[in-house]
């Protein structure tokens, strides 16, 4: 689904698999390990808000939450370039001069907050997919995401549901709006908002 390019810091070479701290050397272990653990982590978030300002280190801080069972750089922007099907994410060093544009952005247009439902779901609809194509970590960035954005919509005054969305039609609608056509996405998230907060 992606590759990273040159020498990855993150892999350990004998295995071929991400550096973790468990130091689990098979790949299927680790996704399940992963999978199970960002599960967990995740439902705490759906109980327990993030405390931020919208800003890169409010995104770094879901990763960690989210990813630090698993990985010693959690939280940390990626030093590593990344593609999807042949389509380049942000370059390394662009991740947080990125953000930090995309987060003042954001603050500018007051967290989205006041919105009438269309113009809601448009600007919510930017934002993720501007987050997704600086891809700002080595692993767990839709998972993040989806849980960075679902708060934001709640501080917007919106109930947000990823788990209703089409998984094929979501990512379908990711690598769309990487060269800017959000159609797609915002269909998708159109079915995840659910309502007023």
């Amino acid at each position: 689904m992606w590759a990273a390019h040159v020498t990855d810091p993150y892999v350990d070479p004998t295995t071929g698999v991400l550096r973790n701290i468990h130091d689990i050397t098979d790949a299927a272990v680790l996704a399940e390990a992963e999978r199970d653990l960002a599960f967990l982590r995740d439902d705490e978030l759906k109980r327990f808000p993030l405390p931020g300002a919208w800003d890169a280190d409010h995104l770094r801080a879901f990763h960690r939450h989210l990813f630090g069972d698993v990985y010693a750089w959690a939280g940390e922007p990626r030093r590593v370039d990344l593609t999807r099907g042949g389509s380049p994410f942000a370059h390394w060093r662009h991740v947080e001069p990125a953000l930090d544009d995309l987060f003042a952005k954001l603050r500018a247009e007051r967290i989205l907050g006041g919105l009438a439902r269309p113009e809601f779901l448009g600007r919510f609809t930017y934002f993720f997919a501007e987050v997704n194509v600086v891809h700002p970590f080595r692993e767990g960035n839709g998972r993040t995401q989806r849980a960075f954005f679902r708060q934001l919509a709640l501080f917007a005054g919106w109930r947000v549901d990823f788990g209703l969305v089409d998984r094929e039609r979501y990512l379908a609608g990711c690598v769309a709006a990487m060269v800017g056509e959000l159609d797609t996405l915002a269909d998708q998230f159109a079915v995840a908002l659910v309502g007023r907060a």
